[in-house]
């Protein structure tokens, strides 16, 4: 499936729900959770089975609640960046891991949120969020194509590391991430001017 990032804008009396109750953080990130199913399988495998304690079983999306613990994401409140978010970082930090603050807030830095081991969710406080902005605004795509280096950031293991150095798409990995940081530099910026915090999320 992958690890994919995303970042979205929260208010701070909105952060502190996220802080306090895992359901509500999981909604936030995830939306409605699926719902489960047991399975019938047909024939005599099926049949077999219903003699055995395994039980078969799927997910399916759940019909839209009522009343959500947290309603999706609007427009400017989210932004995806997919399987970017590692090439971004390494193009901002020159690191596949660690770097400076604030360049470094895709993967580092913040309040870290809920505990579920295969998610990483931070919480960027309005300031932060401010420092960051200011720094992608120092950048331009001239810049990112200057720093981009396939060979070091597949031998770093720059996630997902098999794209970078394809000879037949040169353009495409460089031109997939500075799509992103495009996307990034609005989106946070637009989300300082208006004061907010943000998590991001890696998942």
């Amino acid at each position: 499936m992958g690890m994919y990032g995303s970042l979205r804008r929260v208010t701070l009396a909105d952060a502190e729900r996220l802080r306090t109750d895992q359901r509500v953080l999981e909604w936030f990130l995830f939306g409605e959770p699926p719902i489960v199913v047991e399975d019938r399988l047909p024939g005599v495998l099926g049949f077999l089975l219903r003699f055995t304690p395994i039980k078969v079983q799927r997910s399916e999306p759940a019909p839209p609640s009522d009343n959500p613990l947290w309603p999706p994401a609007g427009p400017g409140e989210q932004v995806d960046l997919d399987k970017a978010w590692h090439g971004l970082h390494f193009l901002l930090t020159g690191t596949d891991d660690g770097g400076t603050e604030p360049a470094n807030y895709l993967t580092e830095g913040g309040e870290y949120l809920g505990d579920d081991d295969d998610v990483q969710a931070r919480l960027l406080r309005p300031d932060q969020v401010r420092a960051l902005a200011a720094y992608l605004a120092t950048l331009d795509g001239d810049e990112l194509t200057r720093r981009f280096d396939p060979e070091r950031m597949t031998k770093l293991g720059i996630y997902p590391d098999v794209i970078w150095k394809r000879p037949e798409e040169t353009d495409a990995p460089r031109g997939f991430l500075l799509d992103a940081f495009s996307d990034l530099r609005e989106f946070v910026g637009g989300v300082a001017r208006d004061g907010d915090a943000i998590v991001v999320c890696i998942s």
